[in-house]
């Protein structure tokens, strides 16, 4: 295992309006270890996860993960960029072509000179666009996509799996780029095809099993209980193979007994040398389940450090825990 943190975190900060949610804070998440993020309402640990997750973008600071800065990671790809441009331009070309045809019945050349113009004024008004939505502050840059097929996975709150599809069809779902999403594969590759969802298929069920969920197999996923769904959504994670992942209130509104299933997942992925960032208001768990806890309050880095120090922290027994 690599000694380099997965990832680093270096003076963040994010404001809405005139609030500072998250005020320089800085940190490391290592692979094979849970780091736990804690804080009161409005300390800033959700703002915190949704720009480590690619969700927001930071007003400054650097997020790198696996030595890469993550607003690199999720800028559209060149040939995103060439396509779009094309395609404005293009379609602009060929409006105009069109209307110069019918309306003015001009000749061929004259055609191939409104269509070139078109052109022009397509890649125009996509650049004009893009320049201007840069200078508002309202374009979106991220693809937090992209961190995922890098390895940084994240869950939510409220669980998002498909309803009317079984456990185990969610699980098979999950990953990306699967060779049968091709509509001319699923002519001219009909074996590999059958071959990859056969490893998809091996690979849920040991998920399945790990997650003691044999019993809901062939359950829509629609008819699981709130604790059910989010351990459903913690092997759709599995299923990507992640090198980190990031839980956002795991055992919220989850029973005792499937709290406890939740945290032996977490325990034996965490064994497995998945690394772990967890925002958590149950403090016997993330205590618990945490190799490293970082406390917040109001936006800024109260306190890091190993769960028994923390809790002995004055600043974080005043603050947070009610000491």
């Amino acid at each position: 295992m690599s000694d380099a943190p997965l990832l680093e975190v270096e003076n963040l900060r994010k404001s809405f309006g005139g609030i500072t949610a998250v005020d320089g804070i800085s940190f490391e998440l290592e692979a094979g270890k849970v780091t736990g993020l804690i804080g009161p309402n409005g300390a800033g640990k959700t703002t915190t996860f949704n720009l480590v997750s690619g969700f927001y973008k930071p007003d400054s600071g650097t997020i790198r993960f696996k030595g890469t800065d993550t607003q690199k990671l999720m800028r559209p790809a060149p040939v995103e960029q060439g396509v779009w441009t094309s395609a404005s331009a293009g379609f602009l070309g060929l409006i105009g072509a069109a209307t110069g045809r019918v309306t003015y019945g001009v000749s061929a050349e004259a055609l191939a000179g409104g269509a070139v113009a078109g052109a022009a004024v397509g890649v125009g008004l996509y650049v004009g666009q893009n320049a201007i939505n840069n200078r508002r502050g309202t374009y979106k840059h991220s693809r937090p996509f992209r961190l995922a097929r890098r390895g940084m996975v994240r869950t939510f709150q409220i669980t998002r799996e498909l309803t009317e599809m079984t456990v185990l069809e969610n699980l098979m779902l999950a990953p990306p780029d699967q060779t049968g999403e091709g509509p001319l594969n699923a002519v001219i590759r009909r074996n590999t095809i059958a071959e990859e969802e056969e490893q998809f298929r091996d690979r849920a069920e040991e998920i399945i099993e790990l997650l003691k969920l044999d019993h809901l197999r062939d359950e829509k996923a629609g008819n699981l209980s709130g604790g059910q769904r989010k351990l459903l959504e913690l092997g759709r994670v599995l299923m990507l193979d992640p090198d980190l992942v990031m839980l956002d209130e795991p055992v919220a509104g989850v029973n005792p007994a499937l709290t406890d299933q939740i945290m032996e997942a977490i325990t034996s992925m965490r064994n497995e040398g998945y690394g772990f960032c967890i925002v958590e208001h149950e403090m016997d768990v993330i205590m618990s389940l945490s190799d490293k806890i970082i406390a917040m309050a109001e936006g800024q880095k109260m306190a890091e450090g190993p769960p028994e120090e923390v809790q002995q922290d004055e600043q974080v027994l005043e603050s947070y825990l009610g000491g």
